[in-house]
Formats: structure tokens, sequence, C-alpha cells
């Protein structure tokens, strides 16, 4: 045997990535870099430390949840409280309405009947839901609008950053579990007539293996490095965000992907209608949700 493929891939669901995932994902990434700035990355502006303490803590939303928890399967539930729709009312401490209870109930309900063998494919709550995002309140702001534009300009930075890591996660997989077969088939050299692989095949696929890990753990912290400095260099993602007005009246972005936007933004405490200017933006970059309606008030 000249060559050898061993390709073991986890064979789980896994619902579509959407910014809350891959900001935890770039925490993963940055574990070996300068801790303070990592922490400066996603505490200054995003509270990823102190907020998840809070939330923990208080959770507003836990009457509603217990209610939803008898009407709702367990899968529906918890693609529900994986939601960006649910996430960013949680981060922002906003109650779920009666409205909203008794909407959520309706779409599970129509969506089971419509799927009836859905517990493969969750609802997609998102694409479903409504909510009104009043972005004068800087919390609002920043996980409704910040937190998605951030990933969005990551991903234009450093276009290759999230797949070079999935593709370093999966090697590492692949690495242990080669390593786990070539221990099963040293233990079989007595009964070389029934081994399952030869220990040179499996060698030359764990090298190969190895070797590639080091090149793609490279590129991949180059990225992370490139990304570092143009973070640093950023002002609408490096300052901490306590009033919504002076932060878009202040703060100009350097980057020219994100000053159109920042046109939008700065119209809108004169000339509020031009929310709907702001979401078409977001809308067009997949930034916000379908049924998002934002405001100033």
């Amino acid at each position: 045997m000249s060559e050898l493929y061993i390709v073991i891939k986890e064979n789980k669901y896994t619902p579509q990535a959407h910014y809350y995932d891959y900001l935890a994902l770039l925490k993963k990434m940055m574990a070996t870099c300068d801790r303070k700035t990592v922490d400066d990355l996603f505490d200054l502006q995003f509270s990823f430390h102190s907020n998840e303490n809070i939330v923990t803590a208080c959770d507003v939303n836990e009457q509603q949840i217990k209610i939803l928890a008898r009407v709702l399967c367990r899968e529906s539930l918890d693609s529900l409280l994986q939601s960006t729709w649910f996430l960013r009312k949680k981060y922002c401490f906003v109650v779920i309405s009666k409205e909203e209870v008794r909407d959520v109930v309706s779409f599970a309900h129509s969506f089971h009947a419509e799927h009836p063998h859905s517990t493969i494919t969750p609802a997609d709550w998102d694409k479903s839901l409504k909510a009104t995002v009043n972005i004068n309140e800087h919390m609002r702001l920043i996980q409704a609008v910040i937190k998605p534009l951030f990933i969005w300009w990551i991903q234009h930075i450093t276009p290759q950053i999230f797949m070079l890591y999935d593709t370093k996660r999966e090697l590492e997989s692949q690495i242990k579990q080669c390593e786990n077969i070539k221990s099963f088939e040293e233990k079989q050299l007595s009964n070389k007539s029934d081994s399952f692989l030869s220990l040179d095949d499996i060698n030359i696929k764990l090298n190969a293996d190895k070797v590639r890990l080091i090149v793609i753990d490279d590129l991949l912290q180059q990225d992370i490095q490139l990304l570092l400095d143009n973070w640093r260099n950023e002002p609408i993602f490096n300052v901490k965000i306590n009033n919504t007005l002076d932060y878009i009246k202040k703060i100009t972005p350097n980057s020219e992907l994100i000053k159109p936007l920042w046109n939008i933004l700065n119209s809108i405490p004169e000339h509020p209608e031009n929310c709907q200017k702001l979401k078409n933006w977001l809308l067009e970059r997949e930034l916000c949700l379908k049924n998002d309606e934002f405001l100033w008030r």
C-alpha cells in the first residue's frame, strides 16, 4: 500500500455559526497570545468576561424560559436559547415580552406541523422572530451592530482565519485518532495476517499530518497577529462604549469598509428615519436579522 488516507470527522449536526460563535472561536484561538491584549480586545468593548458573570447571576428571562420549557420540546428550546435573537436579549438584559412568548410558541407549533421529524434540523428562530433594536441604548448597539460588524471586518482583514482554525482542530483530532490506530496495530504485531494497516503506512500518514499541522498553525498565528495589528489601529473596536451618541460622533473609523456605515449612524440622531438605511446596509451583508426593526429613541 503506497498511499494511505485516514479522514475521520465528527458526525454531528452543528447549526450555522453566528457572530457569537465566531467571537467564542476567536477567544479560543487567541489562547496563547498576550493575555492583556486579548483581555483588552474582548473586555474593553464586548465585556466578554464581566458581562457573562452578570448575565449568569441575573437572568431577566428566567420565568419566560420556564414557561417556554413547558410548551416547547427540548430541541426547540435549546436552539432558541442559542439563537442570535435570544442571545442579544440575554446580553442586553432585555425582557422577552408576552407577545414574543406567544410568537415563539406559535412559530414552534407551525414549524413542527410542517416538519414532524424536525429533531435533526432545529427551527430557524433568527429568520422568523421579530426584534426591535433601539440603538440609542449603547448595549443594544454593541450586541446588534458592533459585534456582527467586528466579525465581518475580521473576515475582510483575515479571510482565512476561521478556516485555518477549523483545519487545525480537524488535524489535531485526526492525529490523535491515527495515533490510537497505531497503538492498536502495534499490539497486533504477533498476528500480522489480521493487521488492519501496516505500521509504515500509519507512520507516513501521521508524520505528514504533523507537518501539515505545523504549517497550518504558523499561518493561523500570522493571521492572528495581522488581526491584532489592525485592531490596534481601528478606534471603533478598541474603545469602551458607554454612550451611543458620544461613540458615533467622537470616533472615526480608519477602515474604508466601515466609513459608509458610520456616515449612516452619524445621520440617525437628527434623522431617525435613516434607521432603515442602517438595516439595509447590515442586511445586505447578512449582519442583522431579516425581521429586525432599528430605531432611535
